[in-house]
């Protein structure tokens, strides 16, 4: 019951989180016509929970109290974790779209673009975990507080047609968004009170849960728009690109009503030890939510995309430098993220091997450290990075690969 409980309380809000450090290299098409990129992001991170519990729930494993103890020492009044995966095609073309000067789309290339994405976000506090992960008896003669616990998951795909400036990289593409699975909740205040003998139980609780239960793969349409912009500087007569980037910023309007449930009540209960009333059924399921003053009912809402917005400086595999500087910040469209900032340093060590070492705060946890690779074979570009290499509570892979023909 208690691994039950577990999986609700992470598995239900979760569903990698598309970090986007690789791409602070310049792109560059040089003079082939076409490229073509792939780029798979994964991520989970917490300032909390240690990775090996999260390893335990993706490849199976036994969660012991040594396990449990390391996480619980890091824990905070108010705690995160984040996860987000998602894959993504992308194809540009130098083709003119118009060969008249005067045309706006003059010396512009086409994009078209693919992808799936998932991003979730958790913010619960120290007793939801210690109840989740030790069950209720820590709690006996005392009161567990899980106010302020929320969380959200949304998971979509998109296909995208674009344009960007030949000269200068900068590029705005339009999306078709489909939803694919969306769960959000909140306690806004809850609290359970059991005494010593396990008989009594009182609670008091204030929230909402809604989620997308449609069977059908699409379960909503929107847009959302990604857009690059880069302008160039110089510092020490040495040449700079900033870039503002951001994606998937949208939204998307569910095709039929969400199931929603909203509870603002208090409950006491005696007469029963809990296993009792669990084994004998005294609370049935049809009387329940009734008993408990849970309200069911639908809701037509627009969803808005977790996009992000990024600022950074890019690296340029073009300059003669053989050491550059990188930075930036970003900001997920989520109240339960933190802005994220980091810094490193790009170093080329050979014509086709360069690397990178990063720094990172933010997001869903503290200081991060990170480390890339970029290949260049031809025409081809192949990237591995990683964001958090050495973290207790998080992992990260980032990779990409590029072909201009």
């Amino acid at each position: 019951m208690r691994y039950l409980s577990l999986l609700v309380f992470i598995c239900g809000s979760l569903s990698l989180y598309a970090q986007h450090m690789l791409p602070i290299l310049q792109d560059t098409i040089g003079q082939k016509k076409s490229m073509l990129t792939f780029t798979a992001n994964g991520d989970y991170a917490s300032n909390a929970i240690g990775k090996n519990i999260v390893q335990s729930f993706f490849y199976g494993g036994y969660i012991d109290q040594n396990m449990k103890n390391k996480s619980i020492e890091r824990l905070q009044n108010i705690n995160q974790f984040g996860l987000d995966m998602n894959a993504e095609l992308s194809y540009r073309s130098k083709i003119d779209i118009s060969n008249k000067e005067s045309s706006p789309f003059f010396n512009h290339g086409f994009i078209v673009q693919a992808g799936f994405h998932s991003f979730s976000s958790l913010i619960f506090s120290r007793d939801a975990f210690r109840y989740a992960f030790e069950g209720n008896g820590l709690f006996l003669g005392d009161t567990a507080d899980f106010s302020g616990t929320r969380f959200q998951s949304m998971g979509y795909s998109k296909i995208g047609f674009g344009v960007f400036n030949r000269s200068t990289n900068n590029s705005l593409t339009l999306n078709l968004v489909s939803l694919n699975q969306f769960t959000s909740g909140s306690i806004s205040k809850g609290t359970i009170y059991q005494n010593l003998g396990n008989d009594t139980i009182f609670m008091q609780y204030n929230g909402a849960f809604s989620f997308a239960n449609q069977p059908s793969f699409s379960k909503g349409i929107g847009v959302s728009v990604d857009f690059d912009y880069r302008f160039k500087t110089t510092e020490n007569d040495h040449a700079m690109t900033f870039q503002l980037l951001a994606k998937n910023i949208g939204f998307i309007v569910p095709t039929r009503a969400m199931t929603r449930y909203v509870a603002d009540s208090t409950f006491h209960y005696t007469g029963f030890n809990l296993n009792q009333v669990l084994q004998q059924n005294v609370l049935n399921t049809v009387h329940l939510m009734d008993t408990l003053g849970i309200q069911k009912s639908t809701q037509k809402t627009t969803l808005f995309i977790p996009g992000f917005i990024q600022f950074s400086k890019l690296v340029d595999m073009q300059s003669t430098q053989r050491i550059q500087s990188f930075y930036g910040a970003r900001m997920f469209l989520s109240k339960n993220y933190i802005p994220y900032f980091f810094i490193g340093a790009h170093g080329r060590l050979t014509k086709w091997w360069s690397t990178g070492v990063s720094a990172s705060y933010g997001g869903f946890s503290h200081l991060k450290w990170g480390m890339y690779s970029s290949f260049q074979f031809s025409n081809w570009n192949i990237g591995v990075a990683s964001e958090n290499l050495f973290s207790k509570t998080g992992e990260s892979i980032i990779l990409q690969v590029k072909c201009a023909f």
